[in-house]
């Protein structure tokens, strides 16, 4: 591992288990075994740093989501499947639950949130182009999908099993409740 690889580390470490607002670069040298110049030799400042290990981690959802971008499933299977994996992703990253749990990185989850609706519009576009679903605003349907998901895996008081929500919802989009 290069410095710049070590100091990553070594900040998303600390700031998994301390948070945000409570490591100081002093800290992320003292872990990383560099001093802070060489810190700042590759970051600008603690919210750079910060940038940086949030956009590895959409990097790596986003690669595990384009896995499924050939398939031959339908649509709607994929999308399920990618919101489903989203989910779990965010659910169980102990980094981005330590995001969620400070309000001085809420513009970071607004980025994460950001990036998945843009991802479900650009299906939902492709989609549309495909003749495969009706058009719609694209936009808001994403917003919509990915809201309802957001709500069940933080709002939902009762136990949730991810499979059976996921089906249930994509039953009632795909069939409706008045049909």
């Amino acid at each position: 591992m290069n410095k710049k690889e070590i100091i990553i580390t070594s900040a998303k470490e600390l700031f998994t288990k301390y948070g945000y607002k409570k490591v100081s670069m002093d800290e992320v040298a003292k872990k990383s075994g560099v001093t802070k110049k060489t810190i700042y030799s590759y970051f600008q400042d603690k919210e750079s740093l910060f940038k940086t290990i949030f956009e590895k981690e959409i990097e790596e959802i986003t690669k595990k989501i384009n896995l499924n971008e050939d398939s031959k499933e339908p649509f709607f299977n994929i999308v399920t499947k990618d919101i489903y994996y989203m989910l779990e992703y965010r659910k169980h990253n102990a980094f981005l639950n330590m995001i969620s749990n400070e309000i001085e990185t809420l513009k970071f989850l607004k980025i994460y949130d950001d990036k998945i609706i843009n991802y479900i519009e650009e299906k939902l576009k492709k989609e549309i182009k495909l003749k495969n679903i009706k058009p719609c605003d694209t936009h808001l349907t994403a917003f919509i999908l990915y809201k309802i998901y957001i709500a069940i895996m933080f709002e939902y008081e009762e136990e949730i099993n991810e499979e059976k929500v996921t089906n249930e919802v994509c039953t009632i989009l795909k069939e409706g409740l008045l049909n």
